[in-house]
């Protein structure tokens, strides 16, 4: 299935233990020295080949042991998926998740020392404005807020990023982070900012390059492949 064209669309935050906002955005360590993060996104609509991944959701949990910067790698990452996918969903989430099947998170894939494989789990995922809620019974829930600027409910927007899922990321604290257990070795218990909505495609020819859609509220663009 590793060839097969995907397009996703969807909603995005992730949350990690690093303080304040997220220093891989300026490119600097993490603050702690290691980073320990969950990545999620929740698919609104999207395919692989013949495949329909709409409602699906997925989160990539990875551990960064230090010293130096995110973007020296060595990471450990594992996937968790929804239970509520099928096999054919499943098989289609671990492919392009793990990079297997190109688009963006093929060059987040080349920073993994270890990738500890797929595991399906009960998932909650929910929103209200600029929250967003994701819960995976016994192993991880973390919940962030957007950081809102002058203009009372707009989020404050890092622009220009360099960041694997979009170049605008809107700034979030963690209200409620928890990882209560692991199931994986060398993906430590610890606690876990940054949130967005994604949308676009990314074409082959273009690299990694992405056509861009509207933003708004807590927005990221997300990745695909056509």
């Amino acid at each position: 299935m590793a060839q097969e064209q995907w397009q996703l669309a969807g909603e995005y935050f992730e949350a990690c233990n690093c303080d304040l906002i997220c220093p891989c955005l300026v490119q600097a360590p993490p603050t702690r020295g290691r980073c320990d993060a969950a990545l999620a996104f929740h698919i609104t609509t999207g395919t692989y080949g013949q495949t329909s991944l709409n409602g699906r959701t997925t989160v990539l949990v990875v551990s960064f042991p230090g010293p130096g910067k995110m973007r020296d790698g060595d990471w450990t990452a594992a996937l968790y998926i929804d239970d509520q996918a099928s096999p054919a969903q499943q098989e289609a989430l671990g492919q392009i998740f793990s990079g297997q099947a190109g688009g963006p998170m093929h060059g987040v894939s080349l920073l993994f020392s270890r990738f500890l494989g797929v595991q399906t789990a009960p998932m909650t995922f929910t929103m209200a404005g600029n929250t967003r809620h994701l819960l995976i019974p016994d192993i991880l829930e973390v919940a962030v807020a957007a950081v809102t600027g002058r203009e009372g409910g707009e989020p404050v927007w890092a622009t220009n990023a360099t960041h694997p899922v979009s170049s605008k990321l809107a700034l979030a604290q963690a209200r409620c982070i928890a990882s209560r257990t692991t199931t994986w070795p060398g993906i430590p218990a610890v606690p876990m900012v940054t949130l967005h909505r994604f949308t676009g495609r990314r074409r082959e020819q273009r690299g990694s390059e992405w056509e861009r859609g509207r933003a708004g509220v807590g927005i990221i663009l997300w990745m695909s492949r056509r």
